[in-house]
């Protein structure tokens, strides 16, 4: 097991068709909207989820955070672990987002653990906005009654999402996050979000996921890439609907990766087949545009 030892940025765009991608529960479940800039907003927290349902059922991997509400202690006592240290070597979501346990289990790590993998919250690289849709429940009201009830229901009709994360070195140390734990996180990254086939998530499409990674020994990373991507298109933003009707123009994001090159290791990305990628106005293979940065480019062998 080889304890990841760089820095490393992640871009990952996935885009949502007639789907509520994150609906804010204070707020009648309406899909999150940032009313300044009429773009839809998706927690951390709903990324997070993805991917620890995908780890669960398809690498059959243990969670410190269930689907299920439980106190901690209790969940502690169905994992079998008594302090910090177990939670590591048993959880891989501890090895990867961290964790914050009961005070009267601390040990020589103390009681909380903040992850190695952090998101910010994603947004939608373009002016989008939701819908009412309604529609006759399955049931009636109330007993007796024959009249169905009516249904309501806020979706998005399409958007492309774009999170922006940080896998810290130096915390990855102290929790023992490992290559292989990162593997299993860009897959779960990707195939995570593919397989989230729910009635309000269904449609929900990765399109792409780029890992930069720094040499080892460098403290510093850009920051800020999913600000660096922008879309090209000649519809109106609110219009838009489908992967085929813009250009992804990755200008700003070579330039300035490419200012940082002699830091960087390498870049490993996945992309979908449907995108438009450009650069300098002109239509380019994702993988020619990363070169530009830096000759060590690798395609990420994901489904």
């Amino acid at each position: 097991m080889m304890i990841v030892k760089n820095r490393s940025e992640i871009l990952f765009l996935y885009d949502v068709k007639w789907g509520n991608p994150n609906g804010d529960p204070m707020d009648e479940n309406k899909p999150r909207l940032d009313q300044e800039t009429d773009t839809i907003i998706v927690t951390d927290v709903r990324l997070k989820r993805t991917i620890r349902d995908y780890l669960k059922d398809f690498h059959g991997e243990n969670l410190w955070v269930s689907s299920e509400a439980v106190h901690p202690s209790e969940r502690m006592k169905e994992l079998g672990i008594t302090k910090l240290e177990d939670a590591i070597d048993k959880c891989i979501d501890v090895r990867l987002f961290g964790i914050v346990m009961p005070e009267k289990s601390k040990s020589a790590l103390g009681n909380s653990l903040t992850g190695a993998v952090q998101f910010r919250y994603g947004r939608s690289l373009h002016k989008a906005k939701w819908e009412l849709i309604q529609g006759t429940a399955a049931f009636t009201s109330k007993e007796g009654k024959g009249q169905r009830s009516i249904r309501e229901e806020y979706v998005v009709p399409y958007a492309l999402i774009a999170f922006y994360g940080v896998i810290n070195e130096k915390l990855a140390e102290k929790s023992k996050l490992s290559e292989e734990d990162i593997q299993k996180l860009l897959d779960g990254i990707w195939n995570g979000t593919k397989n989230l086939i729910t009635r309000s998530k269904m449609e929900q499409n990765p399109r792409l996921l780029v890992k930069i990674n720094y040499k080892e020994g460098i403290k510093s990373h850009h920051g800020e890439l999913d600000y660096l991507v922008k879309i090209q298109t000649e519809r109106d933003e609110f219009s838009i609907r489908d992967a085929t009707e813009y250009a992804l123009s990755m200008d700003e994001f070579v330039k300035a990766l490419k200012a940082m090159s002699s830091k960087i290791e390498s870049i490993e990305y996945k992309a979908d087949k449907r995108m438009t990628f450009t650069l300098n106005g002109e239509k380019k293979d994702i993988r020619e545009i990363l070169k530009e940065i830096t000759s060590e480019v690798k395609e990420l062998e994901l489904e």
